[in-house]
């Protein structure tokens, strides 16, 4: 589990330079059928309501330049970030990553499912946020990202996953209470880098995030 969480803490920074990489990347919007999660339910945040699913632009810049490092496949060429509400407690945070620069050829996905979502105060324009690490949900859709996949989780578990391409694995989550900083449009979302050692964090790390 520490492997795991170690992992977890590297994917995060790893995340957070996409999100300031994508400041210069000039692909095209999202689609609306990027993931099969489910919207349902809202969570308030100050005045607005976050409900539905929340989907970043394409991102090459980021996405390419961490091909094969920590859970990134070696075929990864471009990614979106997707946040997804799913319960008026719970939201789905994703990562959608592919195999060409225009986001259309799955190459695998990653979904952590968090619960117990509580909006805190505000700091300035922005919301303190805390949820709970429940599900890690995982698939590859190319060999490459399937076998990439399986050295990465028995890495970060130390117990060994076999992985089918086209299917979704399911896993439990860390567990962990994180805290994060949420900013909220109308129409957008765009959050912090969570920790969960206690620190709240102040700055938008992410991509910008705009509801399907």
């Amino acid at each position: 589990m520490k492997k795991l969480l170690f992992w977890m803490a590297l994917i995060v920074g790893i995340v957070a330079l996409i999100g300031s990489c994508a400041k210069k990347d000039e692909e095209t919007a999202a689609s609306t059928s990027v993931t099969s999660t489910t919207a349902s339910g809202s969570i308030t945040v100050g005045s607005e309501t976050l409900s539905g699913t929340y989907v970043s632009e394409c991102n090459t810049t980021g996405f390419a330049a961490n091909a094969g490092l920590g859970l990134f496949p070696p075929d990864v060429k471009s990614g979106k970030t997707v946040i997804v509400v799913t319960s008026d407690t719970t939201i789905s945070d994703e990562m959608l990553m592919y195999t060409d620069t225009s986001c259309s050829t799955p190459t695998s996905y990653t979904k952590n499912g968090n619960t117990s979502v509580t909006v805190g105060v505000a700091s300035g324009s922005n919301y303190l946020v805390t949820y709970a690490s429940s599900t890690y949900k995982v698939q590859a859709d190319t060999t490459v990202a399937e076998t990439h996949l399986e050295a990465f989780l028995l890495a970060a578990t130390g117990s060994a996953v076999d992985l089918t391409v086209g299917t979704e694995h399911s896993m439990s989550g860390s567990g962990n209470t994180y805290k994060n900083v949420w900013s909220v449009t109308s129409t957008t979302i765009q959050t912090g880098e969570e920790e969960d050692n206690g620190t709240q964090p102040t700055e938008m790390d992410s991509m910008v995030m705009t509801k399907q």
